[in-house]
């Protein structure tokens, strides 16, 4: 690992990288928000089909990182085509694990809810039938009419489960109501030296898109370099 840049201050062994990490305390009123996203360099999130998971996509080196990051935080907030994709999610036994749903349509034997800790945000349209049968796995917050309201989820995690950082680990469609929300304090991007193409795969951020006047400017914090991989962090500019 090659530190290539770093105005963090941190000067530990670069093997060592994100091992400690140092945010901003929370502000008042909310968690301190972070995502963390593994792309191709032309910015897809999976290397198969529609609806795959990320496998393949990032070296081992980046699962090392991004479990080191999830270790920092109180709560891992994913969406549920993550959550469908993927049958080998792992995260630490302290954290609170979170998913959005709009249908409810989860995969509730998924190893994901077998913590006890495991939360699901719906909206209040989901039909009762489907709502008994999350219930039965995790713990239900019914929030906003037709889709999840991201910012009543941000404060039921930060007022009921006084969640001081939370991770928001994707895929797009939920990375955008956070960008939308104008909710992201911190990006964790690594860089994969591959390029997939297709304009109907997943990128980093989908959604209907910000407005011009509402882009968000980020300030490079460090950037580290393993073979052709590179591991980025940056900071939303005050």
């Amino acid at each position: 690992m090659i530190r290539l840049f770093d105005a963090t201050g941190w000067q530990g062994d670069p093997e060592s990288l994100y091992e400690e990490v140092q945010f901003p305390a929370p502000p008042p009123h909310r968690p301190y928000i972070f995502t963390n996203t593994v792309t191709t360099l032309d910015g897809k999130l999976i290397l198969g089909d529609l609806g795959s998971s990320a496998k393949g996509l990032g070296s081992p080196v980046d699962q090392k990182l991004m479990h080191r990051l999830e270790r920092h935080a109180d709560a891992i907030l994913i969406g549920s085509g993550t959550l469908r994709a993927d049958s080998h999610l792992n995260y630490p036994e302290r954290a609170l694990r979170a998913v959005v749903t709009t249908s409810g349509d989860l995969p509730t034997e998924h190893s994901f809810f077998k913590s006890g800790r495991a939360l699901i945000f719906a909206p209040t349209h989901l039909p009762p039938d489907r709502q008994l049968a999350l219930e039965k796995v995790a713990t239900l917050h019914l929030v906003g009419e037709t889709r999840v309201d991201i910012t009543q989820v941000v404060q039921i995690l930060h007022t009921h489960y006084e969640v001081r950082y939370l991770l928001v680990e994707g895929g797009g469609t939920l990375n955008f109501y956070f960008f939308d929300a104008d909710m992201v304090d911190e990006i964790f991007l690594t860089l994969a030296p591959k390029v997939k193409g297709g304009a109907h795969l997943p990128t980093m951020v989908d959604g209907a898109g910000l407005p011009r006047e509402r882009v968000p400017q980020y300030t490079l914090l460090s950037a580290y370099l393993e073979g052709s991989e590179l591991f980025l962090r940056y900071r939303r500019q005050p």
